[in-house]
């Protein structure tokens, strides 16, 4: 499990994390995890922004109920996390789940969108933090599949995760680093 493995590399490397559990997002994920058997202390012991949804899990620092109005979110969420990147000598992982659910389940305008993609776009350089946002593309309407491309535009690197029998696929189709475009890499 991919966000298994990161949690685990973020520890060791020194990271606080955080998971943004969008639409109980997180908890899902975790149950997965328990019934493939994987120690989920691990999953227990991260913070988590909750954005809408009811389940708890891990370390619930804040809960954003509202989120039919992108400034609410965007404010509330920024009063709880601008704080936690304060200290430029703290690492922080921030990870996200269930964004595509926000666009799904939302009846954003597009200027609703915007807001939201702006919220992303604010933390782009800064180099105490780390951003990994986990989307389904699949799941989002033909009608908002726009908001995928304004995501890949903002983003520094884009891998897209797919099956081939019993493999994973991960395709680096977007990346700063130039040698990295276009790798496959094979799990």
């Amino acid at each position: 499990m991919g966000v298994y493995h990161t949690l685990l590399w973020a520890q060791s490397e020194g990271f606080n994390t955080v998971i943004i559990d969008i639409l109980d997002s997180y908890s899902t994920l975790v149950s997965k995890a328990d019934l493939m058997g994987i120690d989920a202390s691990l999953f227990t012991n991260v913070d988590v922004i909750k954005i809408g949804g009811a389940k708890k899990q891990g370390h619930v620092i804040a809960h954003i109920e509202e989120i039919s109005e992108p400034a609410i979110i965007s404010r509330k969420f920024n009063e709880v996390y601008k704080p936690m990147l304060d200290d430029p000598s703290k690492k922080i992982l921030t990870v996200v789940i269930g964004l595509e659910k926000l666009f799904v389940v939302s009846e954003f305008s597009p200027r609703g969108i915007q807001v939201i993609i702006d919220q992303l776009a604010g933390y782009i350089g800064n180099t105490s933090r780390l951003g990994i946002y986990l989307l389904k593309m699949d799941i989002l309407p033909p009608d908002r599949e726009f908001v995928i491309r304004l995501l890949e535009d903002i983003a520094t690197t884009v891998i897209r995760t797919s099956k081939a029998g019993r493999l994973t696929e991960f395709h680096i189709i977007k990346s700063l680093n130039r040698e990295l475009e276009d790798v496959l890499i094979r799990v």
